[in-house]
């Protein structure tokens, strides 16, 4: 008769569910503890290796990234290539001094990362500013981190307006030749 009024009562039966349930969980929660960690994915570094001492180093055939922000045209660039075979085998360490210039952002044994904002216009402008003589000029960006000069012109900055005077100074960008003429032609006249 006690059986029977235990097979009745709701309040059994709930515990019975709810101890099947936290059995399951504690099962679940156990292989995840006991299950191996992932690997890490290839360019990733495996954080527990680092801290465990071992030293990360550029892996032969790695590829170097580099971020290329312009800050007078806000342009973009990255270059994607192979990692300089000088680079193979070395730390981050080893690696930071070599390029001072640029801040590196990501480093593992197949990819290093790293970024700089160099303060001229990137390749897709001309600029027109002045040379040391006071001639003005045309420049390109021809190496990513350089401008080079293209063509001196005839126009001495001193016979223009003191405003444009120094706004030449500094460089002027433009995306074609033709907008750089009708510039000059607004500027001379």
């Amino acid at each position: 008769m006690n059986n029977e009024r235990d097979e009745r009562n709701p309040l059994k039966k709930n515990n019975s569910l709810l101890l099947m349930c936290a059995a399951v969980l504690l099962v679940v929660v156990a292989v995840t503890l006991l299950l191996p960690s992932r690997s890490a994915a290839p360019g990733e570094t495996d954080a527990a290796n680092v801290a465990a001492g071992e030293q990360v180093k550029v892996a032969d055939g790695a590829e170097l990234f580099q971020t290329l922000t312009y800050t007078r045209c806000e342009h973009v660039v990255t270059r994607r290539v192979t990692a300089p075979v000088e680079l193979y085998g070395k730390t981050l360490e080893e690696v930071q001094p070599l390029y001072e210039e640029w801040q590196i952002t990501e480093f593992s044994p197949k990819i290093i990362k790293m970024e700089q904002q160099p303060d001229i216009f990137c390749p897709d402008h001309m600029v027109l500013m002045p040379n040391g003589a006071g001639k003005l000029c045309v420049f390109q960006n021809k190496y990513g981190d350089a401008l080079a000069l293209i063509n001196e012109l005839e126009i001495d900055l001193r016979s223009l307006p003191a405003a444009i005077q120094e706004e030449l100074d500094a460089g002027v960008g433009f995306s074609t030749p033709e907008e750089m003429e009708q510039w000059l032609e607004s500027v001379e006249s």
